[in-house]
């Protein structure tokens, strides 16, 4: 067992000591000792406490600058563009395309925010929080007007290496009058339907990395070094 594990699992033991404390009641005359309960949650306390101190030195570790406040704002903005970008470029550094390929997250799987100054790790953990991997999956065209349709309900997702105008997507590089399907960027939990995202069910191949996001962040964050901060706005 890992000895991140080993801090979670006692400190969910910790907890349930506490809990058992906290909530004593005394109804009888009789007299019941609780200090054996308090001498067991102080060791379990003495124990979990070096394994706390090397999580916060870990989530303390510096990995990136950044130079501008990166948020959320639909339809548009410089975080959610720099979250689709990093997942983007990570994808396809060694990807010939030979047809169009984007990405598509989604708002609700960010969040925190980064502020001005150092970027630390537990930033980035807190940024995405989740253990969700990226999938690419490929559609036919027609699903286009489907994923232009969504985007105009919800007001914006995060994307990147397409634009949308007035609704209408365009691809970087092709025209989409001449390509009959498409490759999206995404993750699992959006693959498989979350926040309602339905069009991928209509998938006619399917690619799963096993590559958490948030690895990718970690990755492309510590290999920017000072984060790209780009705020042109992508849906318009």
């Amino acid at each position: 067992m890992s000895k991140i594990k080993l801090f979670i699992s006692l400190f969910i033991i910790g907890a349930g000591l506490s809990a058992c404390t906290r909530y004593l009641y005394i109804e009888t005359a009789p007299q019941i000792k609780v200090e054996k309960s308090t001498k067991e949650s102080d060791i379990m306390n003495d124990m979990i406490q070096p394994y706390r101190k090397e999580l916060d030195e870990k989530m303390n570790i510096e990995v990136a600058s950044s130079n501008a406040n990166f948020v959320v704002n639909r339809p548009s903005s410089n975080l959610m563009n720099w979250m689709a970008d990093v997942v983007f470029t990570n994808q396809t550094k060694n990807v010939k395309m030979s047809k169009p390929v984007f990405c598509l997250l989604n708002t609700g799987g960010i969040r925190s925010s980064i502020g001005i100054g150092p970027v630390y790790l537990g930033d980035l953990y807190k940024l995405m929080p989740f253990d969700n991997t990226i999938i690419w999956a490929r559609l036919p065209i027609k699903e286009l007007e489907s994923i232009e349709l969504y985007l105009l309900e919800t007001g914006g997702e995060p994307i990147s290496n397409i634009t949308i105008t007035n609704g209408v997507i365009q691809f970087n590089g092709f025209d989409k009058t001449e390509t009959e399907d498409f490759w999206v960027i995404t993750s699992d939990y959006l693959y498989n339907g979350g926040d309602h995202m339905d069009f991928f069910q209509k998938s006619i191949e399917t690619v799963e990395t096993n590559k958490l996001i948030r690895d990718v962040v970690i990755e492309e964050a510590k290999i920017q070094g000072q984060l790209i901060n780009d705020e042109n706005s992508r849906i318009k």
